[in-house]
């Protein structure tokens, strides 16, 4: 009897010993490497008519960007952290940048269809310009040719308005990568 209680005794002072290693450890680890790390995710979603997706603008807020297939506007917007409403919002075309000519309901194509994804990118613009922690990748479905944006945002001075920036197009029938 006497041995079983010892055992169960042992035991439960293990199981107590560990535990408490654990919490030990575990507030050890927390304190000395600062923040546990941010999980972020990005995500994209299309339809027939439309392709939407979200992009992180810095480390502390993301926007949500819309691409309409029948006219080829990418609009998007920033919600402002003091107002709950959007406070910076984007507008651009793109299809000129596909290659697409003026005229008829979508330009040349009778139903296009597009991808759109975004990236992360620590981009340095030139001059006053400062883009977003990501770019945006819109790619024809017909043809493959990808045009990448990059998105003005200054956390400190949010714009109002204005147009996201073609940086780059990826054309892979037939030439590669060319600049705008």
């Amino acid at each position: 009897m006497r041995s079983w209680m010892w055992q169960m005794t042992a035991g439960a002072a293990a199981a107590a010993a560990l535990l408490a290693v654990g919490i030990g450890l575990g507030r050890w680890l927390s304190v000395s490497s600062g923040e546990l790390p941010r999980v972020f995710a990005v995500t994209s979603q299309s339809d027939e008519a439309f392709a939407v997706c979200t992009a992180p603008m810095d480390n502390t807020i993301e926007g949500f960007f819309m691409l309409d297939f029948e006219t080829g506007d990418l609009s998007g917007g920033v919600l402002s952290t003091a107002t709950s409403r959007f406070a910076a919002s984007y507008k651009h075309n793109v299809l000129p940048d596909l290659g697409f000519k003026p005229g008829g309901k979508g330009g040349q194509a009778k139903n296009p269809k597009f991808l759109l994804v975004s990236g992360m990118a620590e981009l340095r613009g030139g001059g006053n310009a400062n883009f977003a922690s990501s770019v945006l990748y819109v790619t024809d479905s017909a043809t493959g040719t990808t045009v990448a944006y990059g998105i003005p945002w200054n956390a400190q001075q949010p714009l109002l308005a204005g147009p996201l920036v073609p940086l780059d197009v990826a054309r892979p029938r037939g030439g590669g990568a060319k600049a705008k």
